[in-house]
């Protein structure tokens, strides 16, 4: 069987453009994405590739910038922090690096993005009560009007992305 090409498009800061996954890097990412944890071997068994290739493999993931790091997932209501919370940000005209800098120094702030549309950010924040998402929205509005949301369920919690299923194939 012929290896068929995925076209992926990656413009991160390691980036140099569009990358292209072959079918067993795709499903080495896809393997990954699921458990980071698996070893060369178990890798190797799973897509038929030796440790050595598989290793190879990911090396060259990691250089390219496809593969940007590990990490562990964290149950953050296991550890008390139970409300996730969505809040849009309109800020004020101050420089976004002083804002992007305020988030930052927020670590109940898991996530911020600069967005288009109505407001300027979308950040997603873990608090243990809604006392405290009120001490760290003092915290926000001094830079902007803000709409929050408090998470009742995820019916798509964050997931990977399958790859397999997300990347067409490109015609030989």
């Amino acid at each position: 069987m012929v290896s068929k090409v995925i076209p992926s498009i990656c413009f991160g800061k390691y980036s140099t453009g569009v990358i292209h996954l072959d079918e067993i890097n795709r499903d080495l990412l896809d393997l990954l994405q699921h458990d980071g944890r698996l070893s060369y071997r178990e890798l190797g068994e799973r897509i038929g590739l030796s440790p050595p290739a598989v290793a190879e493999r990911i090396r060259k993931l990691e250089e390219s910038g496809v593969i940007t790091g590990y990490r562990a997932m964290v149950d953050y209501e296991a550890i008390g922090f139970p409300i996730l919370c969505i809040i849009r940000l309109n800020a004020t005209n101050l420089d976004r690096a002083t804002i992007d800098d305020v988030m930052t120094a927020i670590p109940e702030i898991i996530e911020a993005n600069r967005v288009t549309g109505s407001e300027s950010h979308v950040i997603r924040a873990r608090v243990r009560s809604t006392a405290h998402l009120e001490e760290l929205l003092e915290l926000v509005t001094g830079h902007g009007a803000t709409v929050t949301n408090i998470v009742t369920s995820s019916p798509v919690p964050r997931r990977p992305m399958n790859l397999r299923s997300a990347l067409a194939y490109v015609d030989d």
